[in-house]
């Protein structure tokens, strides 16, 4: 009996040592230690927690835009990094809310493949009663593998804006939760995911002009079969993460048109990918703000799966971040907040691990006499050593607010010049 059971085990062993050899994943090539000159590439541990705000544009009585930033390191763990954020507003303003206009996301020691990429905003609410109104918002972000066992950083970057509702007709709608979308995104439905949200609650009218304010997203791959260095190599159903090749997000509004019916439609598309198609899960999350005062200059990002490797990769290092510089002239608004409502980060030739990932919209001014918006936009996609580089791609709509015209004349005004992009910044 004794014999017998030795005799099993050895089989067991061997089995193992089979099935792991035939089945073994990327993970004991990516485990490997690289050259010293890779290893002096390696960025800083240090965590940023860096807290940033500063206000945009105020016309004092009526309207103020603010935009921050602020980030939170989060050890280990399958729970998201959250923030609690406060924004102090003036006394006039009886309607405030915030867009996601940006996020960074970065592992602290290594770069690793990817199971979850997100950035959030929800639970927004201005509470008002003794002194000054504040706007109250959290903000959630994640970047993790399969075992949720690495150190990492969120940075969330937001553009918060109030304003009197005596002087501007706009309500804003789905605030506090947020109105999201959920899907599974299959092998058969290919790389591209398209969500369609709708609202029929709250107190729009028929008439009402209705803008979607982006407020996050979360991707992460689904569960599948996978083998890798442990006891027992292969499982069913594992938690999976992979290298990244492309990661986008696109929100499609014609215009802010009348709302004829009540209830408002929207479409969102994304893609979460290595160099394969794999199923994933999407969510997004969005609010609306809406009334006679609401326009928009709406933008659209077209995405492109990218696949398979490309052999014209830039040899340099190229991970670092990049800032582009945009200007959009006469814009027929009393004001304008942007909005990033597209975006598209890929590596250049080949699907990597990852160890740091963002872009985010910052440095806003709004020239209310020249009726002009200016904004930068930065965004990275790097592994370890920065090489090969990566390619970004963004679109930024503009929400627009008038004046109630019986207070304050508006005078109508051509339709917006392009974005005209100004200057890089590497």
């Amino acid at each position: 009996m004794y014999c017998n059971y030795r005799i099993a085990l050895i089989l067991v062993v061997l089995i193992s040592a089979t099935i792991l050899s035939g089945c073994m994943t990327s993970k004991k090539e990516q485990n490997m230690v690289l050259p010293p000159e890779s290893q002096s590439a390696t960025p800083t541990n240090l965590p940023f927690f860096k807290t940033n705000r500063r206000t945009s544009h105020e016309d004092p009585g009526k309207f103020i835009m603010i935009e921050g930033n602020q980030c939170t390191m989060r050890d280990r763990g399958p729970e998201p990094a959250t923030m609690l954020i406060t924004i102090d507003m003036p006394p006039y303003v009886n309607q405030a809310t915030a867009i996601l206009n940006g996020w960074d996301l970065r592992y602290l020691n290594k770069d690793q493949e990817i199971r979850a990429l997100r950035a959030d905003i929800k639970h927004s609410k201005l509470l008002t009663g003794a002194g000054s109104p504040t706007l109250v918002f959290e903000a959630t972000g994640e970047i993790s593998d399969q075992n949720w066992d690495d150190a990492y950083e969120f940075c969330v970057h937001y553009t918060g804006f109030g304003f009197n509702s005596t002087w501007i007709d706009a309500r804003i709608e789905g605030d506090y939760n947020g109105i999201d979308a959920q899907v599974l995104q299959t092998v058969a439905r290919g790389p591209v995911a398209t969500l369609e949200s709708s609202w029929n609650e709250g107190l729009l009218k028929k008439s009402d002009a209705i803008v979607v304010l982006p407020r996050g997203f979360d991707f992460r791959f689904d569960n599948a079969f996978e083998c890798e260095w442990r006891f027992p190599p292969c499982r069913w159903g594992d938690p999976s993460d992979y290298h990244l090749r492309q990661i986008a997000y696109s929100l499609y509004q014609m215009g802010a048109s009348p709302n004829p019916d009540g209830k408002p439609h929207w479409v969102t598309q994304t893609l979460f990918k290595d160099n394969n198609t794999r199923p994933h899960w999407i969510k997004t999350r969005a609010a609306l703000i809406g009334g006679n005062s609401v326009k928009l200059s709406a933008d659209f990002l077209a995405l492109n799966p990218r696949s398979g490797k490309n052999n014209t990769c830039r040899s340099g290092v190229e991970g670092v971040v990049r800032t582009e510089t945009f200007r959009i002239n006469d814009l027929p608004y009393d004001y304008a907040v942007p909005m990033l409502t597209g975006w598209d980060l890929n590596y250049e030739c080949d699907d990597q691990r990852v160890q740091r990932a963002g872009t985010w919209i910052h440095d806003i001014r709004f020239d209310a006499r020249s009726h002009a918006l200016e904004y930068k936009i930065s965004s990275i996609l790097r592994d370890r050593n920065g090489a090969p580089g990566f390619n970004a791609v963004h679109r930024v709509s503009v929400l627009g607010l008038n004046r109630i015209t019986a207070l304050a004349p508006v005078t109508e005004r051509a339709a917006p010049d392009i974005q005209i992009r100004l200057r890089n910044q590497d």
